[in-house]
């Protein structure tokens, strides 16, 4: 009797265990790249509202840019936002002569709300009729907000030019 009790107890755990929600990862992974392609999109529409749509809006967001001169930093969403804003109001370049194209995705999905994910930016265009090339890592943590994927770090570190 007390076999029977421990088998089915057994039993009733791995039914349990087996009912849990599996994480489709390669949906997951699909849905965190459209983030930096709504990103992306918002970027070079010069469209604020739909980049804010990709982050979470909250005073632990952050985003640094790491240039030749060194490093600027954008703590939390009020900064963020800001920042936001007035670069898509800059017009000193024109955006539809450049092309920024995301490659070399790592995704480490931490559970199903959190990933981590490193990748690279090609940046490719034309400025005062020069031709502009620029590689950036971008390191980022991604959280889901009402069961969507947003940013809540971006780092950003240009390559040095000529690597």
């Amino acid at each position: 009797m007390k076999n029977l009790i421990l088998l089915f107890t057994v039993i009733v755990l791995a039914s349990l265990a087996s009912c849990e929600e599996k994480i489709d990862i390669e949906k997951e992974k699909e849905a965190i790249k459209a983030v930096f392609e709504l990103e992306k999109e918002g970027y070079f529409s010069q469209n604020a509202e739909t980049m804010a749509e990709t982050w979470i809006q909250e005073p632990s967001s952050v985003k640094i840019y790491m240039l030749g001169n060194g490093q600027k930093k954008f703590a939390g969403w009020d900064a963020i936002k800001k920042h936001d804003e007035e670069s898509v109001a800059d017009t000193s370049w024109d955006r539809t002569k450049f092309t920024a194209t995301f490659r070399d995705f790592e995704i480490q999905l931490l559970d199903d709300e959190a990933a981590w994910v490193m990748c690279e930016t090609h940046w490719d265009g034309v400025e005062n009729d020069l031709p502009v090339e620029l590689i950036q890592t971008r390191i980022n943590v991604l959280r889901k907000d009402q069961g969507k994927w947003k940013f809540e770090l971006m780092a950003l570190y240009n390559h040095p030019q000529g690597n």
